[in-house]
């Protein structure tokens, strides 16, 4: 079946109100404006997400402690630490981007985004409520000392190793992350000194 075919069975209305609905997205920078779109779009198309992978000196990884009540079903009764970060959106830097989901999450800090990427994972069928997303590992350099939002200071802490979680696919971007690491360890300072 052609794609003129497909067309003329569909209702030429209904392709009309979905193209303007595309256009309005478009021109609110990527904004779709209800849960239930937005939910429906990741159905059919993996979406971008960053995973900022905020590493200090040691090469030790931030990791988050949060409850997923954004996801349905048993996976919204979890409360545990992943990597910080979300959906991409269609403007602005990785960098940018990096920083609003820390500041999001409650991290505030100073740091350098030096295009590392320490992985890339597409969650498969089942591993994530809403659709199929694209996890892209961005690290991110530490510049001298990090604050957290107030009363947020418990819900993070820097790891050295994996930190298996309730949610497979946050552990396996983990795995990724230091496996990463393990092969640049040259990057970063271990017992007190850079490595060569």
């Amino acid at each position: 079946m052609t794609h003129t075919e497909t067309e003329s069975e569909m209702e030429r209305a209904t392709l009309a109100v979905f193209k303007n609905a595309l256009r309005e997205i478009i021109a609110n920078k990527g904004y779709i404006p209800d849960q239930e779109s937005f939910d429906l779009v990741q159905k059919i198309v993996p979406w971008p997400a960053t995973e900022v992978c905020l590493v200090n000196d040691r090469g030790e990884l931030l990791l988050h402690k949060r409850h997923f009540k954004e996801w349905s079903g048993e996976l919204g009764n979890i409360i545990d630490w992943y990597i910080p970060g979300g959906y991409m959106k269609a403007h602005g830097t990785i960098e940018d981007l990096c920083k609003k989901h820390l500041e999001k999450d409650g991290v505030l800090a100073n740091f350098e985004y030096r295009d590392e990427i320490a992985g890339v994972y597409k969650w498969l069928p089942g591993e994530h409520p809403i659709g199929f997303p694209l996890s892209v590992l961005c690290v991110c350099r530490l510049k001298g000392e990090i604050a957290f939002r107030p009363g947020t200071e418990g819900q993070f802490k820097f790891t050295d190793e994996v930190f298996p979680t309730a949610v497979p696919a946050h552990t396996k971007l983990q795995e990724m992350f230091f496996w990463w690491r393990n092969h640049n360890l040259h990057l970063f300072r271990r017992d007190g000194r850079r490595s060569a």
